[in-house]
């Protein structure tokens, strides 16, 4: 700041000096401009805790409670796909055939494992 302050008193005695006429006059420094709040440093520290937390947690949850183990990514796609060809064929099961359909599968995936 006080290299700013030296540099404007060097530039008002500059500027009365020169012979061009035109005079300026400056009053009061200018503002700062401000700090950003994200610097690189911020973004890779909360980066770092949010993903901590979220370790933390889906452990503390995995040995606490009993949770369900995820179908691997085939199984996924494939349901989803099945969701997407009934969805644009425009098939519409009532919900008992809905239900009924739900058991055979629920049936059929434990038979197999």
């Amino acid at each position: 700041m006080k290299l700013l302050g030296l540099g404007m008193q060097h530039l008002m005695r500059r500027s009365q000096s020169s012979s061009c006429g035109c005079q300026q006059s400056y009053e009061s420094l200018p503002p700062c401009p401000p700090k950003p709040f994200w610097t690189g440093g911020r973004v890779l520290f909360f980066s770092t805790l949010t993903f901590g937390a979220g370790v933390y947690t889906g452990i503390y949850v995995s040995q606490n409670y009993e949770v369900p183990r995820v179908d691997n990514p085939q199984k996924v796609v494939e349901r989803m796909n099945e969701k997407f060809r009934e969805l644009v064929d425009g098939k519409k099961n009532t919900p008992v055939d809905q239900i009924v359909k739900d058991i055979k599968k629920e049936a059929k995936k434990i038979l197999d494992d």
